[in-house]
Order: structure tokens, then sequence, then C-alpha cells
């Protein structure tokens, strides 16, 4: 970096300062394990919406608003539904969809008894 006379001219010191910049900003924004990649957050949005669509073309699940979460193919679902076969419907279809890693349910039967 430096010239036969020891000393350092403008353009290396400029250019020394956007290579360390370069480097620094590329450590900083390396993946880690509790980061999520783009790719991964696109295939995480694709299963959200695939399970959402086959939630709403299911005529026993049509009406509820079941929530879906995904983050790196493991899939929660929670809400509310008024009886425990649609929740294992909702869960079975989570399952089914491409992708999906586990499926964790926090669906709540409502209790549709008043008294």
């Amino acid at each position: 970096m430096m010239k036969k006379d020891g000393v350092l001219t403008p353009k290396r010191v400029l250019f020394s300062a956007i290579l360390g910049t370069v480097l620094a900003l590329g450590v900083g924004c390396a993946s880690t394990g509790s980061q999520e990649t783009s790719s991964q957050y696109f295939s995480d949005s694709a299963i959200t919406s695939k399970i959402k669509a086959h939630l709403l073309e299911d005529q026993a699940l049509q009406g509820f608003q079941i929530k879906v979460d995904t983050y790196r193919g493991h899939v929660i679902l929670s809400g509310f539904v008024n009886r425990a076969s649609q929740v294992r419907e909702a869960v079975r279809i989570a399952r089914r969809t491409h992708g999906v890693v586990s499926v964790r349910n926090d669906l709540v039967v409502k209790n549709t008894t008043s008294g």
C-alpha cells in the first residue's frame, strides 16, 4: 500500500476504505442460524399462501379466521373454530402442503354452548 518512499497515496487510502466497508457490510449481512435468507422468506410465504388458499377452499373451514405463520417450513396454525374435526382438517391441510417441515396446532375450539 505504500509507495517506495513510504507515503500512502490518496488513491490507495480510498481503495482500502472502500474495500474495508464492503467486507464489513458483507460480514454484517451474512445469514446466521436465526435469520431467514430471502429465498427462505419467499419459500415460507409461498407455503403460507398455499395453506391459506386450501383452508379457504375447504367447505368445513370457510368463514373461520385461521392464522397461518411459517418460519423455515415450520407452520403454526392459530385462531378459533367450532369443532375438533375442523382442527384436524386444518392440520391435515397444512401437513400435506409441499415444503412443510412441521405443524404446530394452536387452534382453539370455541365453547358453543351457552349457559
